[in-house]
């Protein structure tokens, strides 16, 4: 029977209506009866129960390649309940009987149309396997990437409207588009091996789960560990938290730790864990953080002075830019401090100049440039404090063809630099000040390096190897610097890549020729491969053979997606400098800061950069 009102229900009618439920139940009074919460899964979806944000059987009823690919997004969301959401798209014996391998998310990218003949019950999937997403919001990408096929089927059950599985594989997939749609890109922070600066772990937070949640889930995170490509410090072994981190209240949020603390510096280290507190929770943070360790003190923080800790921080919205302009780094008209001298090089030395990379400390400058000397190339580089101009030093040890050089971590004293450049294919490592070069041995597949790319944490590289992307973490703790187990990146749709740079903590700007066409395009890539949107999507056929890239500060990263794009974008291509735009425009003679002087006929602006 179904009870019907059409108007408000007063309190006695409330009170009879209960009177009536319970009545009736065949339950007596003060049974014990315990609310067990709902039963099983039958693995059919009434399409109101579920949680914002999740999609519906219901959502696709007559078209059984869209009822797949709607699928393919059911288990994204909260970890512990994607096996559920899943099982609701399937007959109760198709749900009984799926069981995956493994509890996590297995993450495949579709390069086909989903197949369906009609009057058939067989939909054909063609995908490339991404990689896989854990409960701790780590996506590991794959270790290969090949074509593959899965078939999934799909009927129909009498007295129930639209499509249900019948048969699965024995996984749970998401697409990258629903990777795309249901999750937030979330950094967590740890300290790199030396304790001077925070290094981002990008993880991917549900969208579903509530704000008041998500400072349990960064905890659990952090505590779980790094991602396994980082060279960074852990969390003291026994590190936990104590019960659940409770909702924010009077705009403080309560962090309770247990755990040990050094016995010496204990207080640097409270500090160094408040920080990367603050930072891995920065988006909910409200004005006070109270941190208690074990049976000590609550401590309460506030105030931005944790900012500091991540290099990041210090990314500005409006970078200087430079080029090379016959020979000599000039700056660009319409740009901070146009019509000052450039930092720390001698005048008189800037000359005979192909590319260069400039970086600033808080107190010093760092140049590096690559000249031409008689037939051949060779590095120079400078160092010393902000507004003085110093000469150039050279760096021996290098041969054969120089890549652009970049600034990995620059320090406060004029010695206190490591940078790194691309030479003969190999991998390098150089100093600030006079010196010789070393080379970083390469321990992953291909053999010629030809574009290097660093983060502002000074810890991360992205490469590009025989055409290939690959990410790897810098380590500076011993004698020379080394680089970590290198993991591929694969770019979607591209066949090869010849440049890469940072563009935020999360993603990298990548040229390279399209696999369709093999036109030369420029794409945004997560720094774990997962996603792709597109910057220029045809240059020609024209290779580009640097790219250049001010990344994003964090804290201008979307509230929506978690995500911070740069739009400072220059390359070379052709011997030319080109800036991103809407479109690829030129950096012409018009646009140098101060009059260009005497140049031959048909001579242009080269190699931009920005300065770091």
């Amino acid at each position: 029977m179904r009870l019907r009102t059409t108007g408000p229900i007063t309190l006695p009618a409330v009170v009879a209506l209960v009177a009536l439920l319970t009545a009736g139940c065949g339950i007596p009074d003060a049974t014990g009866v315990k609310d067990v919460g709902p039963g099983p899964s039958t693995g059919i979806s009434s399409g109101d129960d579920r949680a914002p944000g999740e999609v519906s059987r219901e959502d696709v009823l007559n078209d059984r390649a869209l009822f797949v690919e709607n699928y393919l997004k059911a288990a994204a969301g909260d970890p512990e309940s994607a096996l559920a959401r899943a099982r609701k798209f399937m007959t109760p014996e198709a749900a009984r009987a799926f069981k995956p391998t493994g509890t996590a998310l297995r993450v495949i990218r579709l390069v086909e149309t989903p197949l369906n003949t009609p009057g058939q019950d067989v939909v054909g999937l063609t995908y490339e396997q991404v990689g896989t997403l854990d409960k701790f919001g780590l996506l590991e990408p794959a270790t290969e990437i090949r074509r593959d096929t899965y078939e999934i089927r799909v009927g129909t059950m009498p007295g129930k409207d639209g499509y249900f599985i019948t048969e699965a594989p024995p996984a749970l997939l998401i697409s990258d588009a629903a990777l795309d749609r249901f999750y937030e890109q979330q950094a967590i922070y740890f300290w790199n091996t030396d304790y001077t600066a925070l290094v981002p772990d990008v993880r991917y937070m549900p969208k579903a789960v509530p704000p008041e949640q998500r400072p349990n889930a960064i905890l659990t995170w952090l505590l779980n560990g790094p991602a396994p490509w980082l060279s960074v410090s852990d969390l003291p072994e026994g590190t936990a938290l104590n019960g659940k981190v409770p909702a924010v209240s009077e705009n403080r949020l309560q962090v309770n730790l247990s755990g040990p603390l050094p016995s010496t510096d204990a207080a640097l280290a409270l500090d160094r864990l408040r920080r990367q507190l603050q930072w891995s929770l920065r988006p909910l943070l409200p004005g006070e953080l109270d941190l208690k360790i074990g049976h000590q003190d609550s401590q309460a923080y506030s105030g931005n002075d944790y900012l500091s800790s991540n290099p990041a921080d210090r990314l500005v919205a409006d970078p200087e830019r430079f080029v090379i302009y016959g020979g000599k780094i000039r700056r660009i008209t319409g740009t901070p401090k146009s019509v000052e001298a450039v930092p720390v090089l001698d005048p008189d030395e800037n000359k005979d100049i192909q590319s260069a990379g400039i970086s600033t400390s808080a107190q010093y400058a760092f140049a590096a440039v690559v000249v031409k000397d008689g037939k051949n190339q060779a590095l120079r580089v400078a160092g010393g404090p902000l507004g003085q101009q110093v000469p150039l030093q050279p760096i021996t040890g290098l041969s054969g063809s120089l890549g652009p050089p970049t600034w990995a971590i620059t320090g406060d004293a004029a010695d206190d630099a490591i940078g790194l450049i691309a030479a003969n294919g190999h991998l390098y490592s150089f100093p600030s000040g006079k010196g010789a070069a070393q080379q970083i041995p390469w321990t992953g597949p291909g053999t010629k390096i030809t574009s290097v790319a660093v983060a502002p944490d000074g810890r991360r590289m992205a490469l590009v190897v025989d055409g290939k992307l690959y990410r790897a973490s810098l380590s500076t703790s011993g004698d020379t610097p080394a680089l970590g187990t290198p993991q591929q990146i694969r770019p979607a749709d591209l066949s090869s890549v010849t440049a890469v740079a940072f563009n935020s903590e999360g993603w990298l700007t990548v040229a390279g020729l399209r696999s369709k066409d093999l036109r030369v395009t420029i794409v945004d890539v997560s720094i774990d491969g997962a996603l792709q949107s597109p910057r220029l999507s045809d240059l020609g056929d024209k290779p580009v053979t640097a790219l250049s890239v001010y990344p994003a500060n964090p804290k201008d990263a979307s509230p929506l997606t978690g995500r911070a794009f740069s739009l400072a974008i220059s390359y070379t291509a052709e011997d030319k400098a080109w800036e991103v735009l809407s479109t690829a425009g030129p950096i012409g003679v018009d646009k140098l800061a101060g009059p260009p002087g005497n140049q031959p006929a048909g001579m242009v602006p080269t190699a931009p950069f920005y300065l770091e």
